[in-house]
């Protein structure tokens, strides 16, 4: 039986203690007074930390603190509680502060997907109150389908994702406008940094083991809140083995055919639907993201792989050894989620009509506005030659005259007769206006 007075403890808390601490994100949002605001993302990528960085942009508008009500639903003082203990929440927060019953609120929900039948108490107090919600959650899927049939026409989504280069060198105070050796010695140095433990805030200042240790516990607390708990999964090392196939499989591609057969190697007995399942469950908890191939049919995309990069390399790093192969493979995943994070691009990979392919094709409102390859580095001579082949063939069979080559280290502008390809270390990429 839920005490409804530890709602008044946890108001009362927040409201006696300072923000805590948080590198501001570079996320463009806007707050829009009939829609309620929702944040979703892996955990611990800092939707909270995003709530306290809109919460003191308010205040600076002329809001007061105790005109904010902040509840995280992950906080075991509120277990057990359902959906119907919910109105309690409001009404302690009234009792509190009866004079904000003439003022507008606002309602911040953390992690709210973990009270069940949650949108039902949000749809009527979005409906009833003076009231600003905002709410965030780690799963992709249980939100939008919830969104979509209570709380249709009522919200605004925006995806937060761990720190992208630019936020990580912002976090460590560093300058990205000067041109300097120096600045840019400072920014090579961060980048090998990023490269290795990837953007999760929480493990940024930390040493080798404890950062690699945090986001161990980190794919464990997905695996078993988001994935095995939340889609009730009984065959726990299959979940395992199939997370791990993942992890050191980044951008590659995914078949989900010759997984299955691999499976069956290892002696687990599984069906292909089952794995379609967990790779639609990963998905949903922010872990992988798959991109098509790039083509007008569907039945195209639909018969051809999908490529698959994760939301973090760190997690790929902390859990799986990596030669340094892999380290283009890394690097890909980095300039994909760097694709993912602006929600206007639509991201494919491209097979030419001679079977060359390229990493990353993006579209904004269906025009093709970026060919990409990424490669390590171009000093091999065969290297250069099948990067710049590809990218060659590609331009001219989509009539696109620029085209991009992202590495670890080198810069140049290449001219060929389709246009011009830029290659372009991904460190200086990344914090550019594209």
């Amino acid at each position: 039986m839920f005490n409804p007075i530890i709602f008044k403890e946890i108001i009362s808390d927040f409201h006696g203690r300072p923000f805590p601490e948080f590198t501001p994100r570079s996320m463009v949002y806007e707050i829009v007074p009939s829609k309620i605001l929702t944040l979703t993302g892996v955990r611990r990528s800092g939707k909270t930390s995003f709530l306290f960085q809109i919460m003191t942009s308010l205040i600076k508008t002329g809001v007061s603190k105790q005109n904010f009500l902040l509840m995280n639903f992950e906080d075991e003082r509120l277990e057990p509680l359902k959906v119907q203990d919910l109105g309690k929440m409001l009404e302690s927060y009234y009792e509190l502060y009866p004079v904000k019953k003439q003022e507008r609120i606002y309602i911040f929900l953390d992690e709210i997907h973990n009270v069940p039948q949650w949108e039902k108490f949000v749809r009527r107090i979005h409906d009833t109150e003076n009231a600003q919600i905002f709410l965030t959650g780690s799963s992709a899927k249980l939100l939008s389908l919830e969104i979509a049939t209570s709380l249709r026409g009522r919200s605004i989504n925006y995806e937060v994702f761990p720190f992208s280069f630019h936020e990580f060198v912002e976090h460590r105070k560093l300058d990205t406008t000067s041109s300097s050796s120096t600045a840019q010695a400072f920014l090579k140095h961060a980048f090998q940094d990023y490269l290795e433990r990837g953007g999760f805030p929480e493990v940024l200042g930390c040493s080798e083991m404890v950062w690699r240790k945090i986001l161990q516990e980190y794919l464990n607390m997905i695996l078993y809140k988001d994935i095995i708990e939340r889609h009730h999964i009984k065959n726990h090392p299959l979940m395992k083995y199939f997370i791990k196939h993942c992890l050191r499989n980044i951008s590659s591609p995914l078949s989900i055919h010759k997984l299955f057969r691999d499976i069956q190697s290892q002696g687990y007995r599984v069906a292909k639907d089952t794995l379609h399942q967990y790779l639609g469950y990963v998905e949903d908890a922010y872990i992988f993201f798959t991109i098509p191939i790039f083509s007008e049919s569907l039945r195209v995309q639909q018969v051809n792989y999908r490529k698959l990069y994760s939301v973090d390399i760190g997690l790929t790093q902390a859990t799986i050894t990596t030669s340094s192969e892999k380290r283009g493979q890394l690097l890909e995943n980095l300039v994909f989620l760097e694709l993912r994070r602006n929600d206007a691009n639509e991201i494919y990979y491209y097979k030419t009509e001679s079977n060359q392919e390229i990493d990353f094709l993006v579209t904004r409102k269906g025009e093709v506005c970026m060919l990409i390859q990424v490669t390590d580095h171009l000093e091999d001579p065969q290297t250069r030659m099948r990067e710049v082949e590809a990218l060659k063939k590609a331009m001219a069979e989509i009539k696109h005259s620029t085209a991009t080559i992202v590495t670890r280290e080198g810069e140049e502008e290449i001219k060929v007769h389709e246009g011009v390809i830029s290659v372009i270390p991904f460190w200086k990429w990344s914090i550019s206006e594209r």
